[in-house]
């Protein structure tokens, strides 16, 4: 191994990711190399302090808002979800009701029929799209209050 890809190895070294032939390679180059045996030294060091280390525990108040504010932002989006469709599946039917003689006639090919639903669909989808778009981007513009 060259010098470069012994210096990548020092942290696995200490992570415990090496074999056993890989711990001898690179304690043979610490014998011969200073400047990878000052940063052998000094990982040393950093893992001795992160050993220590301890993070603070949160109080109980930061865990329960945490926990409050994830099931409010799953429980609006889950509304938020099944409002979606459900418009989706109004507007389709509706859309559907308009056309179903068209849908019903046997002289129009199938095809047409499939491309007639596929283009209400499409509309019907953009249609919350962009709806759900305005309604996130009206509730977040920040310039609501600057004059034209």
């Amino acid at each position: 191994m060259d010098h470069q890809q012994i210096k990548k190895l020092i942290s696995s070294y200490y992570d415990g990711e090496l074999d056993e032939e890989q711990k001898k390679i690179i304690k043979k180059h610490l014998e011969d190399c200073p400047e990878c045996q000052k940063e052998f030294e000094e990982m040393g060091k950093f893992e001795e302090v992160m050993s220590k280390m301890e993070l603070k525990k949160p109080p109980k108040e930061a865990w329960k808002i945490y926990w409050t504010s994830v099931y409010n932002r799953l429980e609006r989006r889950i509304g938020w979800i099944l409002f979606s469709i459900g418009v989706m599946i109004l507007l389709f039917f509706g859309g559907y009701k308009m056309v179903e003689e068209i849908i019903k006639d046997p002289s129009i090919s199938f095809l047409l029929k499939a491309g007639i639903l596929a283009v209400l669909g499409g509309v019907v989808v953009l249609l919350v799209s962009l709806i759900r778009e305005q309604l996130f981007v009206r509730k977040r513009e920040r310039y609501k209050e600057v004059e034209k």
